[in-house]
């Protein structure tokens, strides 16, 4: 979970930016990519990370060429979508007289309140959030603290340069359908989910980078290895929800895609390109050929 929930929010939160990070002197390897490719058509497929510090180096000659030999810049949703706000409220508050803190249990919620303290997150505000709302909320301001950004995150860089390229954008999904994959959970998975959310970012070692370093130079093992321990501690219903639905419906499109012409480079949350049905297992076990790792 952690860390690759932010998209929900951060596309909420702002559109994108027309900035590059500086690179740090870059690890081993570079992040994974993949391509699947017949008589007319070739897709790239990039594992992306929302958020990320400004001097971690990841946008690889190879990568770039990928992008700008493209037709097509392929997202999750689209960021711009001036939609995001309204529906994060309309999904994300609670029925007045409900506050946040009565859903929780003791302990839970008495994390919540030092975890806003810590991020400086007005506990009344909080209050009037449903639970996967403050969830993210909470995440992405914790995030901007440890020097994380959007502006350095993939989409923001790789949105930049097809731009600047002129390139066609696509996506995945409406504004709509990614906020209500979270706001459509059970009340139970939903509290279940910030109680965990809370406490590993108040419990354990940075959560925030500890995914960086394997991605960036294409360490899938380590990163699948990681993200199925938290996949286990949010449970299957968030799991299903995050990520299996989803893996299932983007293969289907990127299998549609492959039976027409053209050219597109899909960039969606590096979470859904490793671990348990993955986009890149799914469409191999329907036979399609995928090259890379």
């Amino acid at each position: 979970m952690r860390r690759w929930m932010t998209a929900l929010l951060v596309a909420a939160a702002t559109g994108l930016a027309a900035c590059e990070p500086a690179p740090r002197t870059p690890a081993a390897g570079e992040p994974a990519l993949w391509r699947i490719a017949d008589e007319d058509s070739e897709i790239w497929l990039f594992g992306s990370v929302h958020v990320l510090p400004a001097d971690v180096h990841w946008l690889s000659p190879r990568i770039a060429a990928a992008l700008d030999g493209a037709e097509e810049f392929v997202t999750e949703t689209n960021t711009d979508d001036a939609d995001f706000p309204g529906l994060a409220a309309q999904y994300g508050t609670l029925p007045e007289g409900q506050t946040l803190s009565s859903l929780l249990n003791a302990e839970d919620a008495a994390r919540l309140a030092r975890v806003a303290a810590e991020v400086n997150l007005d506990m009344a505000q909080v209050e009037r959030m449903r639970p996967w709302l403050a969830a993210l909320n909470i995440t992405y301001l914790y995030a901007a603290r440890a020097g994380h950004s959007i502006e350095a995150g993939v989409e923001t860089v790789l949105g930049a340069r097809a731009r600047a390229a002129g390139k066609r954008f696509g996506y995945l999904e409406t504004a709509e359908a990614q906020i209500r994959v979270l706001a459509d959970l059970a009340p139970a998975d939903e509290a279940h989910f910030l109680g965990v959310t809370i406490s590993q970012l108040e419990d354990g070692p940075d959560p925030l980078s500890a995914l960086d370093e394997p991605w960036a130079r294409g360490d899938l093992a380590t990163l699948s290895e990681r993200l199925d321990a938290d996949w286990a501690e949010a449970g299957p219903a968030v799991h299903e929800a995050v990520i299996i639905r989803r893996n299932r419906n983007w293969a289907d499109q990127i299998e549609v895609r492959l039976a027409g012409a053209g050219s597109a480079f899909i960039t969606v949350g590096a979470a859904h390109l490793v671990g348990e049905e993955n986009v890149v297992q799914l469409l191999r076990e329907r036979g399609v050929t995928v090259e890379g790792p």
